[in-house]
């Protein structure tokens, strides 16, 4: 089970579910309950070919039944109860329905006949959230998202926000969109209620500070930017991810966030708003460098934060922004409102404890905030993922965080996929319900692999994290290799440590990596026959990115040769083949994309390659 109950004690005997096996809800229970135990009865159907009964009572349970009651306990708290004679689940207002997940889990694996035990289970924290990029490159459809909700909620998570720069259709901002297959209002309407039912928060995320580059470049906004002459430079993913941020000398600036949250909150039924306001890179390094250099830039942070808070505060919002900018000034935390929750996220899988202890001195909530590690790559990494999770979700036990928020960001064009984040979605979920577990990897790979996948073998996970490993050179090396090399940026110059980074990977991992792969690929096509088919498009995603990994390599080694001067002693392909190869799989690339995501910024993607198989052409 994942997350693995606080107490479970085993009994003897076991219950058998038969055709004839009531599931029966009490008066107590809701439409959010019927909805849970019509999930329940699809699962017990695949496992005994008969659906169940359902009925609502307002006695106490009977024989042969599965029986469902609200009681006034914690709101996340329940207890399941499995006997020779019944099955009985009781909890508090969202409790029954977590108690109809860890049944729905049992049964996956157990099937009919099951043990009898007795489950008292509560969590560790209030808030077990997933936080999901749908902004830097990739737009999901809402059938996308709804299937998000519904993975989530079978893991006990119950908060999700999307990561919005330039993808939501506001209205007057088309200039700023129009490239990116927005999210729209209905959508967000309607994703929140389905959310709702399955006691997930969607908390509305919307950057109101820095990362506005798409809004900030635009013949309407640009004038906006902390940078002089933002307007009509050529489009770059490194540019993106590095500005531009608001001047907040600039009247105007607040103007255009209040503008903003006035179209975006009433689309959301959660009393919480993530203004975001992090990496502010650009703050007072431009138009505003002599009030940085008179005042310091935490204090133009700190002004400018409190004043996207008071705005969002007119709506009677909890206001929660990343922490990363303000801790650099620890001394600043006491000008914020105490009642705003700071997101403390730290990616790295050696992170310290400090910044998650100067929170919680200064007397601020905090969410505790990890990473999946999908960015810049194909493939999550997810070792240091786990690593990371773990680490993050102690340091939020031991201070008394609010929640945990698990972090999925799309950096570079998000040419990750769903699928390699869903492991480490899983992962987290698992230890913000019970923080004592999880420490075996392997073993949660293997729990990973049969409750998601329902793969006997216990084998598609290792696979996966096996893969995770084999990324040598990833998309992050590549668009800093393509940028400086096709962009009039002398990113090198500029930037040296982009080009150190370049030279770290050596041959033999490259040759590694391209060989694991493909040896890998291979594996996924003989565990697809013993998957759900509705599990299809994971394989398909994973196996994309198998053979996509194979091809950096590939063409690493080719880049380090040709281009970088860089003595290979033998490439995988010559260059000519290798952009054949490269064409084909963005093709396959793009056929998978399409399945879960609207086109958005797909093109960027293959113009990228385009770009790149051209000069492979182009080698003598």
């Amino acid at each position: 089970m994942l997350p693995m109950p606080k107490k479970i004690k085993f009994n003897e005997g076991e219950f058998k579910l038969y055709p004839n096996t009531e599931i029966v809800l009490h008066s107590s229970c809701s439409s959010k309950e019927l909805m849970a135990v019509k999930l329940l009865r699809e699962d017990i159907e695949k496992v005994i070919a008969f659906q169940l009964p359902i009925n609502k009572i307002f006695g106490e349970a009977f024989t042969n039944s599965i029986y469902i009651k609200k009681l006034p306990m914690a709101k996340d708290a329940y207890t399941l109860t499995i006997s020779s004679e019944k099955i009985e689940i009781l909890g508090g207002e969202a409790g029954v329905f977590y108690g109809i997940q860890t049944l729905r889990q049992i049964i996956k694996t157990k099937g009919r006949k099951l043990k009898a035990l007795e489950i008292v289970d509560e969590p560790d924290f209030q808030v077990r959230g997933f936080y999901h990029d749908v902004t830097r490159g990739k737009v999901p459809t809402l059938d996308t998202l709804k299937e998000l909700a519904d993975r989530a909620a079978f893991y006990k998570i119950n908060q999700l926000q999307l990561y919005v720069e330039h993808t939501f259709a506001f209205k007057n901002h088309s200039e700023v969109w129009i490239g990116a297959d927005p999210l729209t209002a209905e959508e967000i309407i309607e994703f929140d209620e389905y959310c709702k039912m399955r006691n997930i928060e969607l908390v509305p995320s919307l950057a109101t500070f820095g990362h506005l580059y798409m809004a900030l470049s635009s013949y309407s906004f640009n004038e906006l930017c902390e940078i002089e002459e933002s307007l009509d430079k050529t489009y770059s993913w490194i540019d993106r991810m590095d500005h531009h941020t608001l001047d907040v000398s600039n009247s105007k600036s607040i103007e255009f966030v209040e503008n903003m949250l006035e179209e975006f909150i009433p689309l959301f039924s959660s009393n919480k708003f993530n203004i975001c306001c992090d990496e502010t890179f650009d703050l007072g390094s431009d138009k505003n460098k002599e009030l940085a250099d008179k005042v310091g830039k935490g204090r133009l942070y700190v002004d400018f934060l409190n004043k996207i808070i008071v705005a969002v505060k007119k709506f009677d919002k909890e206001v929660m922004f990343w922490g990363d900018i303000i801790l650099n000034y620890p001394e600043l935390l006491k000008e914020i409102p105490e009642d705003v929750i700071c997101l403390n996220w730290n990616y790295s899988p050696k992170a310290e404890e400090d910044k998650t202890r100067i929170i919680a001195e200064s007397g601020r909530q905090q969410y505790v905030c990890p990473g999946v590690w999908g960015w810049d790559k194909l493939l999550n990494d997810m070792n240091t993922s786990f690593e990371n999770i773990k680490r993050i979700v102690q340091y939020g036990k031991k201070y008394n965080a609010l929640g945990v928020l698990n972090t999925d960001w799309g950096d570079y064009g998000h040419v990750n996929f769903l699928a390699g984040s869903i492991p480490g979605m899983i992962y987290g979920a698992a230890l913000s319900w019970n923080s004592s577990c999880g420490e075996d990897f392997n073993d949660i790979d293997k729990m990973i692999s049969q409750l998601e996948y329902g793969d006997g073998s216990q084998e598609i996970i290792t696979l996966v994290r096996s893969l995770s490993e084999k990324h040598a050179a990833t998309f992050l090396e590549i668009v800093w290799w393509k940028e400086d090399k096709f962009k009039d940026t002398d990113l090198f110059i500029k930037e040296p440590k982009y080009k150190e980074r370049l030279f770290r990977i050596s041959e033999e991992e490259l040759h590694r990596g391209y060989n694991g792969a493909l040896e890998i690929k291979d594996k996924l096509l003989d565990i697809y026959a013993e998957i759900p088919k509705e599990k299809a498009v994971d394989l398909q995603e994973f196996y994309i990115a198998a053979e996509g990994i194979a091809l950096f390599n590939s063409l690493y080694l080719v880049i380090r040769k040709y281009d970088l001067n860089t003595e290979i002693n033998k490439l995988v392909h010559n260059p000519k083949e290798l952009a054949i190869k490269l064409e084909y799989w963005v093709s396959d690339f793009s056929r998978v994309w399409r399945v879960r995501n609207k086109e958005s910024e797909l093109y960027r993607v293959r113009d990228t390659f385009m770009q790149i198989c051209k000069w492979l052409r182009s080698i003598k």
